[in-house]
C-alpha cells in the first residue's frame, strides 16, 4: 500500500541516520587511517540529507566524532589535545595556516618527530558555522592550523559549495590520507570513502528525480573507479 511504502521510506537507520531505504551501512568497510582524524560536527549538520562527516567516521576505525559548536570544555577533545603522543592540527584556513603539502608525509620523514602520531581535526559544518565553532572553541585556537587547495572541484553534486576549493568532509579526509599513501594503490582501503560517497550522492539525485529504486544494485561499477 502507498501509505505503508511512504512510512517505510521515513524509517531511519540508527547507525547512519539515513532513511532505511537509503541506508549505506552494508557498504561500510572500516579501516585504520594514517593520519588519524577527529570530526567535529555542528548540530545542524547532523540533520542534512547526506552528512559526510558521519559517513567518514563509520569507515574509520581510529576516528573520533563529536557533536557541538563550542568544544572548549569537551573532556574527550581536551584529553586528545593534551596527549603527549599526539601532534594535533586543525584544518582551518587563515593567514597562519600551513599548507598541508608542506608537512612531513612519509613515515621516514616523520621518523625524527619523537614517534608522535598526527591527528587532524576537521570541522564538519558550513563555512559560517565553522567560523563560529572556531571562534567559540578556545582550545582549537591554540593548535596549528593547516589548509590545502584542491586540484579539482568537489563531487558533492547535490549541495552547492561556496567555492571551487571547498571539499566535503569525506573528500577532505580521503585527500589527506592520499597524501600519506605510499604510491597510488587503486585497491587501497581509503578509496572506498569516495566509492560510498559517490554512490550515496547518486542515490540522492535519483531519489530527487523520482528515479530511485530500492532494487537498484548498490555501488555500481561505473561509480567505483577511484580518482587519480
Amino acid at each position: 500500500m502507498p501509505e505503508q511504502e511512504d512510512l517505510k521510506s521515513r524509517e531511519e537507520c540508527y547507525r547512519c541516520r539515513k532513511a532505511k531505504v537509503m541506508c549505506y551501512c552494508a557498504q561500510i568497510k572500516p579501516f585504520a587511517s594514517d593520519p588519524e582524524f577527529v570530526i567535529l560536527i555542528h548540530p545542524k549538520e547532523t540533520r542534512k540529507a547526506i552528512n559526510t562527516g558521519r559517513m567518514a567516521f563509520l569507515n574509520l576505525q581510529n576516528a573520533k566524532l563529536l557533536v557541538g559548536n563550542d568544544f572548549s570544555g569537551d573532556p574527550s577533545l581536551s584529553r586528545l589535545l593534551n596527549d603527549p603522543s599526539k601532534r594535533c592540527y586543525l584544518l582551518f584556513p587563515g593567514p597562519a595556516a600551513i599548507d598541508i603539502h608542506d608537512l612531513p608525509c612519509s613515515p621516514s620523514d616523520r621518523a625524527g618527530k619523537a614517534g608522535l602520531s598526527d591527528v587532524f581535526i576537521i570541522l564538519d559544518a558550513t563555512w559560517s558555522m565553522a567560523k563560529k565553532m572556531f571562534r567559540l572553541s578556545q582550545n582549537l585556537q591554540k593548535i596549528p592550523q593547516v589548509m590545502f587547495k584542491p586540484e579539482k572541484a568537489s563531487e558533492f553534486l547535490i549541495r552547492q559549495q561556496p567555492g571551487f576549493d571547498c571539499y566535503s568532509t569525506i573528500e577532505t579526509i580521503h585527500h589527506m590520507i592520499e597524501l600519506r599513501a605510499n604510491g597510488h594503490d587503486a585497491a587501497a582501503p581509503h578509496h572506498h570513502l569516495l566509492h560510498i560517497f559517490r554512490d550515496m550522492v547518486q542515490k540522492q539525485i535519483d531519489y530527487e528525480n523520482g528515479a530511485f529504486s530500492t532494487e537498484s544494485p548498490a555501488l555500481s561499477q561505473n561509480r567505483l573507479s577511484p580518482s587519480h
